[in-house]
């Protein structure tokens, strides 16, 4: 049961963190996605289905790098 409400959760706050993409509301997009992103990690554990790790847990190794880069050109 709770597998399904994160699932559930984490496509919503996916979508709205493209939403926010194509906003330009950055970072909030990013943080959203990865939010979204680490409810996707936890069903695809919970359910076995390393297709759903793939593709979810290397985007922290995709954003995380972005908006240390994007904080610190921020602070010069």
């Amino acid at each position: 049961m709770i597998v399904e409400r994160v699932k559930w959760s984490s496509a919503i706050v996916i979508l709205i963190a493209m939403v926010f993409h194509v906003m330009g509301w950055t970072p909030w997009n990013s943080i959203l996605q990865m939010i979204g992103a680490a409810g996707w990690v936890y069903v695809g554990f919970k359910s076995g289905e390393r297709a759903i790790i793939l593709n979810f847990l290397p985007q922290f190794f995709i954003i995380i790098p972005g908006l240390i880069i994007l904080f610190s050109q921020k602070n010069n």
